[in-house]
């Protein structure tokens, strides 16, 4: 291989859980703002099926490298590094990065002379939470990259075994190292640029833990016979990281390496986790419609309590009204007036909380054509026995 404005987030796990992130901010020198992760000798040095996921939050505006390009090519290293486990020079048998190019996950692979990168469309520099899986299979070089539980990417780079060799002789002091949040060898931060933003929750596991849709973790990790590490960055208090990082395993600790270089110190504990608020609400069913000739009324629900919001106009995307409602419930109910009767309309809507909001719903619009004529219903005239 070779602005840090602090956004508001969306977080998808469930309330209640305290504990701390990790807060980098790409400042890519001196062997600062990252951990280090010895894979020597270790568990940890995996080069066959393996799973890392994490949580992150991030900004374009903290993360400006250039849009992601799959190909047969070690172009993740041109993004803002998250995980660096590279080396220089011959003698290795392989090695992998992950990075956020364009906003999005870009995840490489090399063994020898072969290698491959592989994008993610997902953009995921938005300023909320995500939890980010990435899988490697080692017999034929799959890889896959899924955002919040949902397939990404797939591709296929080299297979074999990509570990780091034990014995390996460098005169590069950081090649037998994982490095999280920078690009290890601080060779030019402008090429190759650190990843500025928040982490947490690292599990790197030796299987492929996905192979399809699954439902992101509502809570922190806790170690199985197929983890081979798992940071939780919850040593604590809240400021700089610069003692070990502790491996709930008990085999693969790293230490923080704290310092500043032109921008704000780090890395650094901090209070904002994927897990500390509640999640943004989701949509269960809906929206549906019940026209009338001059009005209609929207219903839909969703799994907790949110807000309700419905825009509209005459072509779908082009919404000339809106309507919301701040009371939170899960069965919502607006109704739309100042219809034109006979009028074809397009809507769309969503819910929030203080988590988030969900998509607008649905993403391409629901079209409904209200009546030509309002119907009345008049209930039959029924007299008092003493007036008959």
């Amino acid at each position: 291989m070779l602005g840090w404005l602090l956004p508001l987030g969306i977080v998808h796990p469930a309330q209640g859980v305290s504990g701390f992130s990790l807060r980098f901010y790409g400042n890519g020198a001196r062997d600062i703002d990252r951990v280090k992760i010895p894979v020597e000798g270790r568990s940890i040095n995996l080069g066959g099926d393996l799973t890392i996921e994490w949580w992150m939050k991030a900004t374009r505006m903290e993360n400006p490298s250039s849009e992601c390009l799959s190909a047969a090519e070690d172009l993740w290293i041109f993004g803002n590094i998250l995980f660096d486990r590279d080396v220089f020079g011959p003698g290795d048998y392989g090695d992998y990065g992950i990075s956020l190019a364009g906003g999005r996950i870009a995840f490489g692979v090399n063994r020898g002379e072969d290698g491959f990168t592989l994008c993610g469309s997902l953009l995921v520099a938005d300023g909320n939470w995500h939890h980010i899986a990435v899988t490697r299979r080692g017999s034929d070089g799959r890889m896959q990259i899924f955002v919040d539980g949902r397939l990404d990417a797939t591709g296929w780079g080299p297979a074999g075994d990509i570990r780091y060799r034990d014995g390996r002789s460098t005169s590069y002091p950081n090649d037998p190292y994982l490095v999280i949040g920078a690009e290890k060898h601080d060779v030019d931060r402008t090429t190759y640029p650190s990843y500025s933003g928040w982490i947490d929750e690292v599990r790197i596991s030796r299987i492929v833990r996905y192979e399809g849709e699954f439902t992101p973790p509502r809570a922190p990790f806790t170690p199985d016979g197929d983890t081979v590490a798992l940071y939780h960055f919850d040593e604590g208090p809240e400021g700089p990281c610069t003692g070990t990082v502790t491996d709930a395993t008990g085999m693969n600790p790293g230490a923080c390496r704290y310092g500043s270089a032109d921008r704000p110190a780090g890395p650094v504990y901090v209070s904002d986790t994927p897990f500390s608020t509640p999640p943004p609400p989701v949509i269960l069913s809906g929206p549906e419609v019940f026209p009338l000739a001059t009005s209609a009324v929207v219903t839909w629900t969703t799994d907790v309590e949110a807000t309700s919001e419905v825009r509209w106009g005459n072509i779908c995307g082009a919404w000339s009204r809106s309507l919301s409602d701040s009371e939170l419930k899960r069965t919502h109910s607006l109704v739309l007036d100042a219809l034109s009767p006979g009028a074809f309309y397009c809507l769309q809507v969503r819910s929030a909380n203080a988590g988030g909001s969900s998509d607008w719903t649905p993403g391409d619009g629901l079209g409904f054509t209200t009546r030509a004529v309002e119907f009345r219903i008049h209930l039959p005239l029924i007299q008092r026995a003493s007036d008959r």
